[in-house]
């Protein structure tokens, strides 16, 4: 344990992951006989945890996994799968090739270029853009068909999703059909799914009305790392380095970030150990009020600025038009609070922003059944994609204190 790094931002493997650990066998055993989405925010561990699954195989499965996330059409995900397999699994590669007449022709050119050019070669073979349907059922019944239990994992599902939307909306319903298709096929039993996103799949579909797409899925979030673990891996990273501290600090760091995620544990933790590191001629020990300065000069200063500017940035990327700014203002009041705000005060504002832009009328009784319809949705949608929660007392706020204070330090304002 004294030997783990600091891996802020980068993928953690091998003998430096710490959290979610239990997660991983439990993720397997609902492979057994599920399909899954797993959802969770970006700086949760979530791709950290596919690459444990990579490292840790069960029940004899080869795991193929790869990111989507700036793919826009149905051809390129095909090919994109195929080129993978190719590049992880060679050896399948080749035994898949003697059953399929499309790969078989195609291995002895791959070989000869090598695998830089296998995509180039994909595409060389066949008209992807009209047969991509075809070409996808053949691998697949072709996959069935071995005794060989494949895994696939793929990252940031959603986010070409929402590409594929933006750019031709019947060829992304035509995908998601067929892509269920494929999944249901009663042959395919040795073939399971495993998509992710930072972004909530559910949302973007529901906007398209292809929700049903998706319902063959076990939905999945990514859970929170309990306060225990964080103060563990606080605590064995800063003994491991002799860092003096006093226990408070623990406490504190928890109430700062509020639901503590591994990306920012991790930064909180390396920023205290620098900060020992320049001072530790100066203190006898870490104490509350370093941390409170720490927090305030790096995490909410340009340290993590970049990573906390994706919970901004990506409303105007994923989000309606329509939706943008009055989710912006919904989030900016919830900041200006100190301790969250009621869902009736929010409704009204919600109101008087919809008479603002001339969308509602008290007089109008329909309207007015329409406006707590599209209300419910928004926050559904706010809630769904880790922004907000409800309590039982109908108090919303932040779900993350860090984002709650940042976005009222950087945006509030404006």
């Amino acid at each position: 344990m004294g030997n783990r790094d600091f891996i802020v931002g980068g993928v953690v493997q091998d003998d430096d992951y710490f959290f979610h650990q239990a997660y991983v066998g439990e993720m397997w055993d609902l492979l057994k006989k599920n399909n899954i989405i797993l959802l969770s925010p970006r700086r949760t561990g979530k791709t950290s945890l596919m690459y444990r699954l990579i490292a840790e195989p069960q029940h004899n499965y080869k795991v193929v996994h790869f990111n989507v996330e700036t793919l826009s059409s149905a051809s390129d995900f095909f090919i994109h799968l195929l080129n993978t397999l190719y590049e992880l699994h060679p050896e399948y590669w080749q035994k898949l090739s003697k059953s399929w007449n499309f790969l078989k022709n195609l291995v002895a050119k791959v070989e000869e270029v090598g695998v830089m050019s296998c995509k180039v070669k994909l595409r060389q073979n066949a008209n992807w853009e009209k047969d991509w349907e075809k070409l996808s059922e053949e691998l697949m019944k072709k996959i069935a068909l071995l005794d060989d239990k494949l895994l696939f994992i793929i990252d940031e599902f959603p986010d070409m999703l929402s590409k594929m939307l933006q750019k031709d909306k019947e060829e992304a319903a035509t995908f998601l059909h067929h892509f269920r298709k494929i999944r249901l096929d009663l042959k395919s039993t040795n073939i399971r799914w495993l998509v992710s996103g930072s972004v909530n799949i559910r949302g973007v579909l529901d906007e398209a009305s292809l929700i049903n797409t998706i319902n063959d899925f076990q939905t999945e979030f990514l859970p929170n790392i309990k306060k225990k673990e964080a103060d563990d891996f606080i605590c064995s990273m800063l003994n491991a380095r002799r860092v003096e501290f006093n226990q408070a600090i623990l406490q504190t760091i928890y109430d700062l970030l509020g639901e503590p995620m591994p990306y920012f544990v991790q930064l909180f933790t390396q920023e205290i150990y620098r900060y020992w590191r320049r001072e530790k001629g100066n203190i006898s020990e870490i104490d509350t009020n370093e941390v409170i300065e720490i927090f305030n000069k790096s995490l909410l200063g340009e340290v993590a600025h970049d990573k906390l500017q994706h919970y901004h940035s990506r409303i105007k990327l994923y989000y309606p038009e329509q939706l943008q700014s009055i989710a912006y203002e919904i989030l900016d009041v919830l900041a200006k609070s100190n301790s969250g705000v009621s869902e009736k005060q929010l409704y009204s504002q919600y109101l008087q922003y919809q008479q603002d832009k001339g969308n509602y009328s008290q007089q109008n009784t329909a309207n007015k059944i329409e406006m707590q319809r599209s209300f419910n949705a928004l926050m559904l949608r706010l809630d769904s994609d880790f922004y907000t929660y409800k309590n039982e007392d109908n108090i919303y706020d932040f779900k993350t204190h860090l984002i709650k204070l940042w976005w009222n330090k950087n945006w509030t304002q404006l």
